[in-house]
């Protein structure tokens, strides 16, 4: 508890301005849609978030090393600002897409400032601590965010403008905390065959979890609204798949640690595309009845994610860990870029509700391949398994938070060091 409010300025400021982006994307899905933007342009825009956070794990470390943490941040924040602003104030498709994929770089680039800081702040004996406190804030701010989407009308600016505001409260915090500027964290990446020769699985469910998530977040408020939701309804959907999320990640992951986590990510594959396809049905009897859906998706889907990292980081050596889960932030995001592309197209040409479809074979596809997975290659045994870490795809950053195994000992850091500047 200590070690959690030494940094509680730090993860306020996080947590704010995750509420403001929260806000933002699920109501460019229903502002999109009073503007008569057809999915596939919805899709596109939301896609250029992705592609800008990609592009950002890139260009802001360049930024850093020449302005430093704090210009960086404050710069980034207060763009990132003006591009809520500008949604608002210009209703164009153009302008959105540039907006969203100048957002995406801000943030990914505000997550590895505060990420850094974080690190900085910590020591290894409560990285695990810090770690689970971080994200979790994270999904407490997003899920915020889905709740103010009753705060204003949504035809207006009102509320394009509380989400600016946010952004820029959460600034305030941040700039004032005291932190010793950190060292700067490369985000050395292990090469993808490499990667795919060592964990095959881990490859295809990080892959495909971005396909699904990103397609979520991008269009299920899309989905919501086109199939009739009121802004209540649909602000109650997608916080509703965060809070499943936020309930059964943890559980599901102290389940992996006791089991094959090949069989535990192949069953919250399952789940998850069980849980997606079944909204097809609850529809038909009430379309109220998608939260129920929503809730299940997000209590297994949100943990794709860190059971293909956990279980990659089993077959993978420790001095190349951080190397190969950056590599996969990198896959999940390429993912999240398609997804939201592919789903907003089957949406203009089939129907709103193949979204749910789209999601819902996104999940099974891994759930399938790690059953013939299992045929091919035996388990770890479980006294070799690594320890899960709750984890989503945000900055190379948030690896080095990672807590250092006990038994690691000063030359196989050194090794770690002298491969990751190679």
């Amino acid at each position: 508890m200590k070690a959690i409010s030494s940094i509680f300025t730090l993860l306020f400021g996080i947590g704010l301005m995750l509420a403001g982006n929260g806000l933002i994307g699920t109501l460019l899905g229903v502002r999109g849609s009073l503007e008569g933007f057809s999915s596939s342009i919805l899709g596109l825009i939301m896609a250029g978030y992705f592609s800008g956070f990609v592009a950002g794990t890139f260009i802001v470390p360049r930024l850093i090393r020449g302005a430093g943490y704090v210009r960086t941040f404050s710069a980034l924040a207060s763009i990132c600002s003006v591009t809520v602003l500008l949604h608002g104030l210009y209703p164009n498709p153009l302008v959105w897409f540039v907006a969203r994929a100048a957002a995406g770089i801000c943030i990914v680039g505000i997550y590895i400032v505060i990420e850094s800081w974080l690190n900085e702040q910590t020591s290894n004996e409560q990285r695990g601590h810090i770690f689970s406190a971080y994200m979790t804030t994270t999904l407490v701010g997003l899920g915020i965010g889905q709740l103010l989407l009753l705060a204003g009308d949504i035809s207006t600016l009102q509320l394009f403008a509380l989400g600016s505001v946010l952004m820029s409260l959460g600034l305030v915090p941040v700039a004032l905390t005291r932190v010793q500027e950190p060292p700067m964290v490369e985000a050395h990446r292990l090469g993808l065959r490499k990667l795919y020769e060592a964990s095959p699985l881990g490859v295809v469910g990080a892959l495909f979890a971005g396909v699904g998530t990103g397609a979520f977040w991008g269009l299920a408020p899309v989905m919501a609204a086109d199939i009739g939701l009121a802004p209540a309804a649909i602000s109650a959907f997608m916080a509703l798949s965060i809070l499943g999320g936020a309930l059964v990640m943890w559980p599901i992951g102290a389940l992996s640690d006791r089991l094959d986590r090949r069989k535990v990510l192949a069953v919250a594959c399952l789940i998850t595309g069980v849980a997606a396809m079944s909204g097809l049905w609850l529809i038909t009897w009430d379309t109220r009845l998608i939260l129920a859906a929503g809730f299940l998706y997000g209590a297994t889907g949100f943990s794709m994610y860190s059971l293909s990292a956990a279980h990659t980081n089993d077959h993978i050596g420790t001095e190349h860990m951080l190397e190969a889960t950056s590599s996969l932030q990198l896959l999940y995001g390429s993912g999240a870029i398609v997804g939201p592309l592919v789903a907003g197209f089957m949406m203009q040409w089939i129907g709103p509700t193949s979204l749910l479809g789209f999601m819902g074979l996104s999940a099974l596809a891994p759930a399938a391949f790690a059953r013939w997975r299992m045929w091919q290659r035996p388990a770890v045994p479980l006294d070799e398994q690594g320890e899960w870490v709750p984890q989503f795809a945000t900055s190379p950053a948030a690896l080095e938070m990672y807590p250092e195994p006990e038994d690691q000992d000063d030359s196989l850091a050194a090794d770690a060091n002298e491969d990751s500047r190679a």
